[in-house]
C-alpha cells in the first residue's frame, strides 16, 4: 500500500489549472450551491490526487487539514495491533474526511482510496480564519459535521439488524439513497467496495456477504453482476430491511415478497 498521497502533476498547464479550486465549488459538492457568491470565487484551494490503495490521512497522523473529495472513493478505516483492518465507512464525492480529528491533535482513523481519486485540501487553521468572513463555509462545516452524526445514526441502525441479509439489505438502500442525493440511479448501484471491505463494515464474514448477495437475487430484490447492483425489488427490499428478530431469512423474504405483492395488486385496482 503507499503511504502518501500524490500530488496532481505541474507541468502541464491544463494540469496545472486543475489542481485548483475555489470555494464556490466546494459549495456545489457539498449540496449547498446557493450559498457561493463573489467572495468565495475569489477564496482558491489546492487540488490532491490520490492513487487507488494510496492513503491520504494515517490513523494518529497530526491533523492539520480537512478533504473533501470531488471524484472517486474512500473507505475509513482503524487498525489493531495485530495488523486487522476494521472499515468504519465510505466517503464519496461531497463528503469530508478528516472530521474525526476536529477537538483533537491527530487522525483516530486513517482514509484509504478506494479507486483513483481526488480531494480539495482545506488547512484547518486558514479555513477556520475564512469562516469568520465567509459564513457560508462555515455552514459548510455544520451541514458536514451534522452529515457525519447522521451516518453513525445509520450504521448504528445498519448493525442492529440481527440477521446478516437485512444488514446487506439496509447497506444496499443507505448506498442507494446517497447515490440519489448525488443526482445518480437509485436503482443501478457500483459497489467501489470490495466484499470484504463489505463484511468489515457489517461486522460479517467475507463469505457471508457473498452469501447473502446471492440469497437476495434468488429472491429477486436485486440483480448482481460483478460490482454493479440493480435494485429489481424496492419494496420486498425496503420490508426486508424492517426484519428485527424472531424471524429466519427464509421468512423474512416469503413476507416482503408477501407486502410487495400486495402493494402492486393495490395499485392495479387502483388505475
Amino acid at each position: 500500500m503507499q503511504n502518501a498521497a500524490t500530488p496532481l502533476n505541474p507541468p502541464s498547464a491544463r494540469n496545472t489549472l486543475n489542481a485548483r479550486c475555489s470555494a464556490s465549488d466546494l459549495l456545489h459538492w457539498a449540496g449547498v450551491p446557493l450559498q457561493a457568491s463573489a467572495e468565495t470565487d475569489a477564496v482558491v484551494f489546492g487540488l490532491r490526487r490520490v492513487l487507488a490503495d494510496a492513503t491520504l490521512v494515517h490513523e494518529g497522523q497530526p491533523f492539520e487539514s480537512l478533504h473533501l473529495v470531488s471524484s472517486g472513493s474512500f473507505k475509513h478505516v482503524q487498525t489493531d495491533l495485530e495488523g486487522y483492518e476494521q472499515v468504519l465507512g465510505f466517503a464519496i464525492h461531497g463528503d469530508l474526511i478528516g472530521l474525526d480529528g476536529l477537538g483533537r491533535s491527530s487522525h483516530t482513523s486513517s482514509a484509504v482510496a478506494l479507486e483513483d481519486s481526488t480531494v480539495v485540501v482545506m488547512p484547518w487553521r486558514e479555513l477556520l480564519g475564512l469562516c469568520k468572513r465567509l459564513p457560508a463555509l462555515e455552514l459548510l462545516l455544520h451541514r458536514a459535521t451534522g452529515t457525519e452524526l447522521l451516518r453513525r445514526a445509520d450504521t448504528q441502525y445498519l448493525m442492529s439488524a440481527p440477521i446478516s441479509e437485512v444488514r446487506v439489505a439496509r447497506f444496499l438502500l443507505q448506498l442507494a439513497r446517497r447515490q440519489s442525493a448525488l443526482g445518480h440511479s437509485d436503482r443501478r448501484l457500483r459497489l467501489y467496495m470490495t466484499r470484504r471491505d463489505i463484511a468489515s463494515y457489517l461486522g460479517v464474514a467475507h463469505e457471508t456477504v457473498s452469501r447473502a448477495l446471492t440469497a437476495l437475487a434468488h429472491s429477486g430484490c436485486i440483480g448482481v453482476s460483478h460490482r454493479d447492483i440493480e435494485i429489481i425489488d424496492e419494496a420486498a427490499l425496503r420490508e426486508l430491511q424492517r426484519v428485527t428478530r424472531g424471524r429466519s431469512p427464509h421468512e423474512a423474504h416469503e413476507q416482503a415478497h408477501s407486502h410487495s405483492r400486495a402493494h402492486a395488486q393495490v395499485h392495479a385496482l387502483a388505475a
